[in-house]
């Protein structure tokens, strides 16, 4: 039996993951900024931690991780979200560093970088599409000038396609966009096409477990709400060629289009957890690959999907040309199983639920922010580096959890 941390519990993800290790036999710890969550309310969970934010209280976060760390002889770190970054960056100095699973921080930031990830992908000769860097007013009119209305425009560090602008038709449009060399923004051409996504675990540019999953049922550009199999041969090469060249160790998730042809393009990377790990989950053997670095690599379930369903019906009213229609829609929502679906041997997150959704808008209202917002603020890796506190010193934090 090993112990293991998660670093964030607040969703469906966390607590995946969390009954997964648990199922398996392990010790599963959970740490977050939240004090009430769906994993703190599960059964997999042995022991949940409240914490400061990694995001706006970044050194007190660092040492109290480091803290439980010690005190609980954690065999082993699994971050869920952008926190990864605050983690790797303040702790590779340390002397005797946390176990973990993650790859260095010049390599993770290189990968959550849109326009570093590109470069580096084109450099391998693996396809992406033509990518400009915009640091400027400037840069951002003259990219608009050379075929505006069939590129994309967003921020070099986002998520959930937050500010992202696809095929603007007019200059009108890019409005109140002002790339900076601190936060700088990328223009990428438009690739029409299918959709998909990937999920890998790896060790040392060797992929112990991957998924690769159609993402065509989204709100706009935004995450999927429908997890499903895609046998995309060409997709997984693409992406063991990428983790080997690397030699990259962790979890890994890639944004591809698939054109008319069956060509395909990489358009970010994400180096975190994804939603890909619902369609792995239920090989017994998922756990295993985050330990065995010599296991054979872990395929997608391809018999079932996993849906968020509540929103899932919401797009049906608002979706993106590659929705895959009516029929499509109706069979995931009556047969797609749910990603937070009850069982008897760990009911109450299910139970938990709508009460935990109630004080989430609650907090979202009084505090006057987006939901968007209220769930990435505590772990956003962001360019408004200034809401950051950067000032960890990984000596002081070493000496506060010993």
């Amino acid at each position: 039996m090993r112990t293991i941390l998660l670093t964030c519990g607040r969703g469906t993800y966390s607590l995946t993951l969390a009954r997964t290790f648990h199922a398996a036999g392990h010790k599963v710890l959970v740490a977050d900024a939240w004090p009430r969550t769906l994993c703190r309310h599960s059964a997999a969970v042995d022991q949940f931690f409240h914490v400061p934010s990694p995001a706006l209280e970044t050194r007190a976060w660092i040492a109290a991780v480091l803290r439980i760390v010690k005190k609980q002889r954690v065999d082993l770190i699994v971050p869920v979200y952008e926190e990864v970054f605050y983690l790797a960056q303040a702790t590779a100095s340390l002397s005797d560093p946390p176990p973990l699973f993650a790859a260095d921080f010049e390599t993770l930031i290189g990968l959550h970088d849109k326009w570093l990830f590109n470069q580096t992908a084109s450099a391998l000769k693996l396809p992406v599409p033509e990518t400009s860097l915009l640091k400027s007013r400037e840069d951002l009119l003259h990219a608009f000038e050379q075929g505006g209305p069939e590129k994309v425009f967003k921020p070099v560090y986002s998520r959930f396609a937050a500010h992202t602008l696809v095929r603007p038709p007019r200059l009108e449009s890019l409005e109140g966009i002002e790339p900076t060399p601190r936060r700088p923004w990328v223009a990428q051409g438009f690739l029409p096409g299918r959709p998909f996504a990937t999920f890998s675990v790896a060790h040392r540019g060797r992929i112990t477990a991957h998924a690769t999953y159609a993402t065509d049922f989204s709100h706009r550009f935004g995450p999927t709400v429908v997890y499903r199999h895609a046998d995309q041969p060409a997709i997984f090469e693409w992406v063991r060629s990428f983790v080997e060249a690397l030699k990259f160790t962790g979890q890994i998730g890639l944004d591809f289009i698939e054109d008319e042809k069956g060509g395909i393009s990489a358009i970010e990377c994400n180096p975190r957890l994804t939603g890909g790990l619902y369609l792995l989950k239920d090989d017994p053997r998922f756990p295993a690959a985050y330990f065995d670095p010599e296991m054979e690599p872990i395929e997608a379930t391809r018999h079932r999907s996993y849906a968020f369903r509540f929103w899932l019906m919401l797009t049906l009213l608002r979706h993106t040309k590659s929705f895959p229609g009516f029929k499509e829609w109706a069979r995931h929502v009556l047969r797609a199983r749910s990603t937070n679906a009850f069982t008897w041997s760990d009911p109450v997150p299910r139970l938990m639920g709508p009460l935990l959704a109630g004080e989430f808008l609650h907090r979202c209202f009084r505090e006057r922010i987006t939901a968007r917002q209220m769930v990435t603020r505590d772990f956003e890796w962001s360019e408004d580096l200034s809401r950051c506190d950067f000032n960890a010193d990984p000596a002081d934090a070493e000496r506060q959890a010993a």
